[in-house]
């Protein structure tokens, strides 16, 4: 698809968050991009987990999840926590978190287990905005109180102007380090590493198997069924060696869970932030608006409620901005007010129950 020069609103960044904002802007007579950095369907280092409020939230607002998105075991319970090597582990269905993960009369307490470069992509899908792949956000200018946005659209550069811009690209923001450039410097970025396996092991499917012990994990690990394949997650503090962990927790599985390794089939990495932990978030200014992860929404470790609900918010928000004239920001920060408190008390609670926050561990 070629890209028009100018656009009502440019969204960076094709997940829960941007879908939600398109979603928003839909039929609204708006021109709407979402200019994504990779190919679409597009990889992304997720469980895939839909937990019961993301279930509601997109019944609600998208629609029936089709077939072709689902991933095997459909159905995920909840998490089941391992605080310690040697203690008993413990149950914590989705259920017991009912005030921020309320599902939707009819669907059920379990959340959904998906390919999220399907989900996604599906999610987008649903509204008319213009959807660009291979299209990479670089850097804005403000002009006569618009913005030109520098685009890569398949390693060609292109500028397009916009009234709004959306920065919906994840915790590590290519536009929030473009807008506000001192912010990061105050947040501590959380280094994940993953590999999926063709493998046996001696974890119920069904459940995310969450590890807490601070010898196999800087931040949390985890073990989960996926599709035929195991998917094995650990972080760190970015001053921790990750890897080191990876392989100590891979020990752990198969010393003490049955991991066997039959064949390693990829890996990847990625970086998360303690923004929504340390209640540091970065909502934009003006016109530009932060949602997702890259304004620090995420209630614990589940970021695509937060990502879906902070999204339409900021569709709303420019809406409202449209109608009124008044820079989108303002009512941004009210729309989005009640989604940050969900955050916070999500983040309470599991501290509450795990006697820490897995956000703000200290170095080993």
């Amino acid at each position: 698809m070629d890209l028009r020069d100018s656009y009502d609103v440019v969204i960076v960044g094709s997940g829960p968050a941007g879908a939600g904002a398109a979603r928003a802007l839909t039929g609204s007579g708006l021109r709407v991009l979402i200019a994504e950095r990779f190919e679409l369907p597009r990889f992304k280092m997720c469980s895939g987990i839909v937990f019961p409020s993301g279930r509601k939230f997109i019944a609600d607002h998208f629609g029936d999840i089709p077939g072709k998105v689902m991933s095997s075991p459909e159905l995920v319970r909840g998490n089941r926590i391992y605080p310690s090597i040697g203690a008993p582990s413990f149950d914590a269905p989705f259920a017991i978190f009912d005030a921020a993960f309320d599902a939707a009369e009819g669907l059920g307490a379990e959340g959904l287990n998906t390919s999220r470069s399907e989900l996604d992509y599906w999610l987008c899908a649903q509204s008319d905005a213009d959807l660009v792949d291979s299209c990479r956000f670089d850097d804005f200018e403000l002009d006569d109180r618009e913005y030109v946005v520098q685009l890569q659209h398949r390693d060609r550069p292109v500028s397009v102007r916009t009234k709004f811009l959306i920065g919906a690209d994840g915790a590590i923001s290519q536009v929030r380090m473009t807008a506000f450039p001192d912010f990061d410097k105050g947040i501590a970025r959380i280094p994940n590493y993953e590999e999926f396996y063709l493998a046996d092991i001696d974890l119920e499917p069904g459940w995310l198997h969450i590890f807490l012990d601070r010898s196999i994990t800087g931040y949390f690990a985890t073990a989960f069924h996926d599709d035929g394949k195991i998917q094995v997650v650990t972080g760190a503090h970015r001053q921790e060696p990750v890897r080191e962990y990876f392989e100590a927790f891979r020990s752990h599985l198969e010393a003490k869970h049955g991991l066997v390794v039959k064949e390693t089939l990829c890996s990847h990495g990625i970086g998360l932030t303690d923004m929504s932990a340390q209640k540091n978030y970065c909502l934009g200014s003006d016109n530009l608006l932060l949602a997702g992860e890259a304004g620090g929404f995420l209630r614990g470790g589940e970021g695509i409620t937060s990502s879906l609900t902070s999204g339409k918010a900021a569709g709303e928000a420019i809406l409202e901005s449209v109608a009124s004239g008044k820079p989108a920001i303002e009512r941004f920060r009210e729309l989005a007010s009640e989604e940050l408190q969900t955050c916070e008390m999500v983040h309470e609670r599991i501290s509450n129950a795990m006697g820490f926050n897995v956000f703000k561990r200290p170095l080993r």
